[in-house]
């Protein structure tokens, strides 16, 4: 059931973890929830006001169509959750360079993907909401986690950039980084 202050929330990573957690909190709230997650065969959310959308973030090279088409099919987003991510731990040296590809693409590259293609629908509505999942673990970063902190800092500096001020005002956009 939605109501008039319940709003329309796109949340990745929606499969598991924090995302799903959010997911069904938002749902029980009154708000309609689009979720995006790799596979969705064993995450029954069994609400009318949840769509899931299924989209492999870490697949860099076909997210701009498909986030292109995301925007498209619901123009009604007005809060972003970017919550996916994945961490994998070890020493620089043990990282192949795919893997530190891999790593920055899904934990950083995706989030900013997915603000590319929403923020600019974001921006025309009187308030809109981003919100990033980050870690602790990037304040000072850790010896067996030097990518995945890394991955979370570009993610802690991305966040206060997507506040810009236009002609004296600023755009309608609360970004905030949680951790």
């Amino acid at each position: 059931m939605t109501t008039s202050n319940s709003r329309t929330i796109l949340i990745s990573g929606a499969t598991s973890g924090i995302g799903r957690a959010t997911a069904k909190l938002l749902l029980n709230d009154g708000h309609r929830v689009i979720g995006i997650g790799r596979d969705f065969s064993k995450c029954n959310f069994d609400s009318e006001a949840f769509t899931a959308v299924e989209m492999d973030l870490g697949d860099i090279k076909k997210l701009p169509d498909q986030l292109t088409a995301l925007a498209k099919q619901h123009p009604d987003i007005n809060t972003i959750i970017n919550c996916a991510g994945q961490g994998r731990f070890g020493s620089l040296e043990e990282f192949s360079y795919k893997q530190i590809y891999k790593l920055m693409d899904l934990n950083f590259t995706s989030h900013a993907f997915v603000c590319r293609a929403l923020v600019p629908q974001l921006k025309k509505l009187n308030h809109s909401n981003l919100v990033f999942i980050g870690s602790e673990s990037e304040l000072e970063g850790t010896q067996k986690g030097q990518i995945y902190c890394d991955s979370k800092a570009a993610l802690r500096c991305l966040a206060p950039a997507l506040r810009p001020i236009y002609s004296g005002r600023a755009v309608p956009i609360t970004s905030s980084y949680l951790w």
